[in-house]
């Protein structure tokens, strides 16, 4: 009981009081103060508990439902939103190369993309995944005198222990604690709908699979069936020769030692034979000329032609003054496709480099294999004109004969070059080759 002497408008009622206050672990009978932040009463504690705790009960008994990838951004985007106030809520998943960031919502805003992909080229993101905790990052287009009006959070998903994307928030709130209850309700939903975006993604992938095996097994059955018709067609071409000479040989016969036979039949079976023999070229011709043109498409080790160029390079790399260093991944898969085609775009990529290196430059050629492709990279601190923008390149020969190598295998280049970061340039090779029809 206490005794208050004063006037007791002041006064909360004290059993209100009692929730300020626990016995304290560190000495008996003590009293200490909690904070709950701006929670004014147990009631209002609990109401903000139990909201979100159905919250996330509502949030798992519908997503059980959702059929795909747009559904599951659906319902996290209507959750999300309950918990922190926000203008857009987007998932992004890192593409195969984890270069890029793609949204799950195909009606993302562009800008939002832009955000972070740019976070992500900043190394931003790479300090969000060490970190493992959300951070916000101001919101420069709507900062006033007063702060920013709107900020960029960004929550790091794992697919186990590396990085798979980001949940990114344009919101009002200015900070989110990692103990907060609005951080573990978003870490609590992204641990329920990551599996489900793995799953299915790998489902897709599995099913994408399993079209191009049912497309390769028709092709090659097919292929099988026509060859062995055609096979059997030429044969039949050059059986058919013989017996037609024959009749032709016969049909003279007749002519010179039976006078009395009417020179009308003969002529009548030369004709005949002459038909049949024209069709039979006209099939040859035709098999000739429809014969698919070999590519000359072989299994190519890509680090041995890369080892390979180094050595036919070195006498220039070294008159020139420049250093080349070789990153090759060990047993990557071979390649399939024309090594001479490997070699042009190695040697177009080299005059690239040579024209913009200096005395005393350097640069690396790298290969990786990532997820059903080989990756050629090279790497170098000097700034090449002309590569700044996909609008400058378009004007660059070299990079137009690199590019159609590229698209002729199947593959794609990409050029990367600013004045304080140097050129990137990645030569990306598809493990797999379509089938010519």
């Amino acid at each position: 009981m206490r005794l208050i002497k004063e006037r007791t408008e002041c006064y909360e009622s004290f059993h209100k009081s009692l929730q300020y206050f626990t016995k304290n672990s560190e000495a008996r009978g003590d009293l200490k103060l909690l904070s709950f932040e701006s929670h004014k009463s147990n009631h209002n504690l609990l109401e903000k508990y139990s909201f979100f705790v159905q919250n996330l009960s509502a949030f798992q008994k519908k997503i059980l439902f959702a059929q795909g990838l747009s559904e599951i951004h659906l319902l996290t985007q209507e959750f999300v939103k309950r918990i922190l106030q926000s203008k857009e809520v987007e998932i992004f998943l890192f593409t195969e190369e984890k270069r890029n960031l793609v949204p799950l919502n195909k009606n993302a805003n562009h800008a939002h993309i832009n955000s972070v992909n740019k976070a992500l080229k900043d190394g931003i993101l790479e300090w969000i995944f060490e970190t493992r905790k959300p951070t916000i990052i101001p919101d420069l287009a709507a900062y006033t005198i007063n702060g920013s009006k709107l900020n960029h959070m960004l929550f790091p998903i794992y697919d186990s222990s590396s990085g798979y994307g980001v949940l990114s928030l344009y919101t009002t709130a200015s900070k989110v604690a990692a103990d907060s209850i609005e951080n573990n309700s978003v870490q609590i939903i992204l641990g329920i709908i990551v599996p489900m975006i793995i799953a299915l993604r790998q489902k897709h992938s599995i099913n994408k699979l399993y079209q191009e095996l049912q497309v390769y097994q028709s092709k090659v059955q097919n292929d099988f069936d026509v060859n062995t018709i055609g096979n059997m067609a030429e044969g039949l071409l050059e059986e058919l020769g013989e017996p037609l000479q024959v009749i032709l040989s016969l049909s003279n016969l007749i002519e010179n030692d039976y006078p009395q036979v009417d020179n009308e039949i003969t002529d009548n079976i030369k004709k005949q034979v002459a038909k049949v023999s024209e069709l039979t070229n006209r099939l040859s011709k035709f098999a000739g000329l429809n014969k698919p043109k070999t590519q000359n498409l072989q299994s190519c080790n890509l680090n041995k032609i890369v080892k390979e160029f180094k050595s036919v390079i070195n006498a220039t790399l070294q008159n020139l003054g420049i250093e080349c260093e070789l990153d090759l991944e060990d047993s990557i898969p071979p390649l399939l496709s024309n090594p001479n085609e490997v070699k042009q775009i190695l040697a177009s990529v080299f005059s690239l480099l040579k024209a913009a290196s200096q005395k005393g430059g350097a640069f690396i050629i790298q290969t990786k294999y990532i997820r059903e492709k080989i990756v050629l990279s090279v790497f170098t601190t000097e700034h090449i004109e002309g590569l700044g923008t996909e609008f400058d390149s378009k004007f660059n020969v070299t990079v137009k004969l690199v590019n159609e190598l590229m698209k002729k295998n199947e593959g794609s280049a990409e050029f990367n070059s600013l004045p304080l970061k140097g050129t990137i340039i990645h030569l990306i090779f598809p493990l797999k080759r379509k089938l010519s029809v």
